[in-house]
């Protein structure tokens, strides 16, 4: 079984986003609560990035 890790690039993303658009509304959170937000939002962006780049310079694999 292939694993859909072209749809896991993408949901990261989206995660990544969303941690970063939810941080720049949410101002009040302790330092510590944003500052894991923050690493959570750059794993995902990295994983992304990892992932979506390999697929589009690697094509698919089958």
């Amino acid at each position: 079984m292939r694993f859909p890790f072209t749809f896991m690039g993408f949901m990261a993303l989206a995660i990544g986003i969303w941690v970063v658009a939810y941080l720049a509304v949410h101002r009040t959170l302790d330092p510590i609560s944003q500052d894991l937000a923050a690493a959570t939002a750059v794993v995902c962006f990295i994983f992304a990035g990892y992932v979506l780049v390999r697929r589009v310079t690697h094509g698919p694999q089958h």
